[in-house]
């Protein structure tokens, strides 16, 4: 994994376009907004093109991402990925990032017209069907994998070459997480005095997450520990849809007083001060888990499910405990064990605190990433965009809303 990997070498300046055909907010959306927020602050240049009044167009505004609003409505679309050419040709372009199939698809036309393409692939679910496998094998010029399990099943299952993935993990704001914070600043909010246990559960809320499993675990914890209290800190997709499922689950159970969903919030870092220990309940889908790398940052003890590169990053009962993903009873009795052990917790968390701060530096994750996509972008003489072409100045409004009145 290349997520410290730094040379002495900085790369040159980057128009970097990033594509994200999402409607729904989440980790991976979250994390590209903070990398254009990062190569803007740094020198390069960067855009994020995203469906107009999705969730990912509310959020990134709100960070203050440089947004083109377009509608990418469908894998193939010869007038969006016209809209998308004339854009690289303006801007002058270097590189595109798409990050789904059907982002993959729209910029398709623009790497065989010779715009370097970098696919990022952060799930591990399976990939099927030729089509979706042939923009991986032929489509793109490289594929940046968030973990090791992705780039095995890419080579294993797809029989794509294994020199042309980098795995190059996920990492965080270290300052802005570091301990000590305000540990009553979330609880005053939520109610809880400075004994209560709580256990906390950050994430898009959807099936793969686990949130139902973790409210069986919790009825098995609050039967025989009634003072705790969870918070499920996060919002659900598929129009919110699932945060009403967890939340109906949490009501059939009678569990509404001490189970408290707590929706979307920016403040994370006081979340997690607040927690006594953090639980991520992933089934599957997951890789990079941006939650583990927060919790360790913030020094919180960690429960997590053996889900993506989270069985290679903690080691049990040393910088966490592990359970198997599904398993409402294991996730309860690791809960109960770092509740009957403090001593225990506040060791996993020393440890994962000084793992983040050797691991999951968001600068050092860039760094690594920007000398993979240097390496694929031609010398600036030899580039297919003009060189005559001047590069666009315009704020992150001001380009919306020339691509709104090109539509």
């Amino acid at each position: 994994m290349r997520i410290c990997a730094t040379t002495s070498d900085s790369p040159p300046h980057v128009n970097i376009l990033y594509v994200e055909s999402s409607r729904s907010w989440g980790g991976q959306e979250y994390r590209t907004c903070l990398e254009i927020n990062w190569l803007n602050a740094h020198g390069h240049k960067a855009w994020l093109v995203c469906n107009p009044g999705s969730q990912v167009q509310l959020k990134a505004s709100e960070l203050g991402t440089r947004l083109v609003a377009m509608p990418l409505r469908h894998r193939v679309d010869l007038l969006c990925s016209w809209r998308l050419w004339k854009f690289c040709r303006r801007n002058q372009i270097d590189l595109l990032k798409p990050y789904s199939s059907k982002d993959h698809w729209l910029c398709l036309p623009l790497y065989f017209c010779g715009i370097p393409l970098s696919r990022a692939r952060c799930i591990t679910d399976p990939i099927t069907g030729n089509g979706r496998a042939f923009v991986f094998k032929y489509g793109c010029s490289n594929v940046v994998a968030d973990a090791s399990i992705i780039k095995r099943q890419l080579v294993q299952q797809n029989g794509i070459d294994p020199a042309k993935i980098e795995v190059i993990g996920s990492a965080v704001d270290l300052q802005k997480f570091k301990p000590p914070r305000d540990r009553m600043k979330f609880r005053r909010e939520m109610g809880f005095g400075a004994d209560t246990p709580v256990i906390g559960n950050i994430g898009m809320i959807r099936p793969d997450k686990g949130q139902l499993i973790l409210v069986e675990a919790a009825h098995l914890i609050l039967a025989e520990r009634p003072d705790a209290r969870f918070v499920i800190v996060g919002q659900g997709t598929g129009l919110l849809k699932r945060g009403i499922n967890v939340r109906n689950a949490i009501e059939r159970a009678g569990l509404a007083e001490q189970i408290i969903m707590a929706g979307y919030r920016w403040d994370t870092p006081d979340v997690y001060a607040a927690c006594d220990m953090v639980v991520i309940a992933s089934l599957h889908t997951e890789a990079s888990p941006i939650v583990l790398r927060e919790a360790f940052a913030s020094g919180r003890p960690v429960i997590a499910t053996k889900v993506g590169d989270i069985s290679e990053i903690i080691e049990h009962r040393q910088n966490g405990l592990l359970t198997e993903p599904g398993d409402s009873k294991a996730l309860a009795a690791a809960i109960f064990e770092f509740l009957s052990d403090p001593k225990l917790a506040a060791a996993c968390a020393a440890n994962g605190l000084r793992y983040a701060s050797e691991h999951f530096s968001f600068d050092r994750m860039m760094e690594a990433k920007l000398q993979v996509d240097a390496s694929l972008i031609p010398a600036r003489q030899k580039r297919l965009l003009p060189t005559s072409a001047s590069v666009e100045r315009v704020s992150s409004v001001e380009t919306a809303d020339l691509s709104s009145r090109r539509r």
